[in-house]
């Protein structure tokens, strides 16, 4: 798995956890910190948000 697609699967996954998504600035503001994350770092958070 490439760095985009953990990138996409943690930030659904983050996404359902809480709910909801208070604004597309936040939306990609979180994007934009995911993306500067290694994939181990990447991989760590999703399976504590599982």
């Amino acid at each position: 798995m490439n760095n985009k697609e953990l990138v996409d699967q943690v930030s659904t996954s983050l996404i359902k956890k809480s709910g909801k998504l208070e604004s597309r600035k936040s939306w990609l503001a979180m994007r934009n910190y995911l993306q500067q994350l290694s994939d181990e770092q990447l991989k760590s958070i999703l399976k504590d948000s599982a």
